[in-house]
């Protein structure tokens, strides 16, 4: 790899998130085989038209991200205003996100049913140490990216910035530890570690560490310790031994760890949305491929929390490649470019002084309305046996 300097990875970082989630948001929930069926081999961002054909609520504008990278980007503008993630600030700023409410949320894009009950809680007045649901879900992973751009080091700073922002949605110590994870990985890659075996061994160290102290700082709140306080971060130290292994025996045998983590329903793919799954799913592709275009194109087409996956690996190796190895059209094709660049830039210097960044709220619902547009345009297409998939490497 060629020098890096730290903007180059912290940009790479941030749009690579943004980009892996614009890939996979419209095959979420998809398998494997119905991509293929539907669209080949995935190279390029789709609508989800082809696939979704009977439920327009799942269509997707090409090449613009969900609530992964939303709430990435409330996590870049909290830590900018505050030097810090304070959990009442982010709150707001998803309850803003989210009013006036409509048909899906205001302007959130493809929340599930655990982050609607987290927004009512929130607006309801239940305080976001207490807010969040207690299943293992991969959402905190999902959008923690910017903490670890935005702290250099593995100090006290990171730690609690993780969980204020993590916690508020997600109390099962599984869903904390994995966002330590990913932010971890990020910010080790962000400095110009070396992308091998060690990394696993040492993000699990990072995590392990962390684990404890978890329990030892919101034992009264999280959930699942007596059960599952070190899944993680054995989840993570068991795929470092599968690294040698071809991939299709690799996947097997991430999925079977998985289970023994107590994932509920039971996991059936590698990319589920359970930490001790999709995590270490992702830092396999990223030390088995070669290329932030190669290890986006593997785990979009493995189906599942596609979106998720995309945004957690798109983070990873764009902090390890840098911005520039991350295809042009994609980085071309991805809405709202400029602003995410904007604020990447900001993470850097750990400042936003100088750097004209669009609000936040406004855009998002702007782009949620021509979103809404463009797809109600789509439909009759749809509806008169429109050829959508004649293409089949998209």
């Amino acid at each position: 790899m060629p020098h890096l300097s730290r903007i180059d990875r912290v940009r790479g970082s941030l749009l690579g998130l943004a980009v892996g989630d614009a890939l996979g948001a419209p095959l979420e929930g998809l398998t494997s085989q119905q991509i293929r069926t539907h669209y080949g081999r995935i190279k390029n961002y789709v609508d989800g038209v082809q696939a979704w054909k009977r439920k327009p609520y799942r269509w997707r504008m090409r090449g613009l991200y969900s609530d992964d990278t939303q709430q990435a980007l409330a996590i870049c503008d909290v830590l900018l205003e505050c030097g810090r993630v304070d959990p009442d600030r982010l709150a707001r700023t998803y309850v803003d996100l989210a009013n006036p409410r409509g048909a899906f949320a205001g302007a959130h894009r493809g929340i599930g049913r655990s982050f609607r009950k987290v927004l009512a809680n929130l607006e309801g007045g239940t305080p976001p140490l207490w807010s969040g649901h207690i299943s293992a879900g991969i959402g905190a992973a999902m959008r923690i990216a910017p903490v670890g751009l935005f702290f250099e080091d593995q100090g006290e700073d990171l730690y609690r910035s993780v969980l204020a922002a993590s916690i508020m949605t997600h109390r099962d110590v599984r869903s904390l530890a994995g966002a330590l994870a990913v932010a971890h990985g990020v910010r080790r890659m962000a400095a110009g570690e070396p992308r091998d075996a060690s990394l696993l061994l040492w993000v699990a160290a990072d995590v392990a560490r962390d684990e404890a102290r978890i329990a030892e700082d919101y034992g009264e709140v999280v959930v699942s310790f007596k059960e599952h306080a070190r899944s993680l971060s054995r989840a993570l130290a068991h795929a470092e031994s599968l690294l040698d292994q071809p991939r299709e025996r690799a996947l097997s045998a991430l999925v079977e760890e998985a289970n023994r983590h107590g994932a509920v329903p039971a996991c059936r793919k590698a990319t589920m949305g359970f930490p001790p799954a999709c995590i270490p799913t992702c830092f396999y592709l990223l030390l088995t491929t070669d290329s932030f275009e190669e290890a986006l194109v593997e785990v979009v087409n493995l189906g599942g929390d596609t979106d998720t996956s995309g945004a957690i690996l798109g983070a990873l190796a764009g902090a390890y490649y840098g911005i520039a190895d991350i295809p042009r059209r994609w980085l071309d094709g991805l809405q709202n470019r400029c602003a995410i660049d904007l604020r990447a830039q900001a993470l850097s210097n750990r400042t936003a002084e100088g750097l004209d960044i669009p609000d936040l709220i406004s855009t998002e619902h702007e782009l949620t309305r021509v979103e809404g547009e463009t797809l109600e345009n789509q439909a009759p297409l749809s509806r008169n046996g429109g050829d959508r998939g004649a293409n089949r490497v998209v």
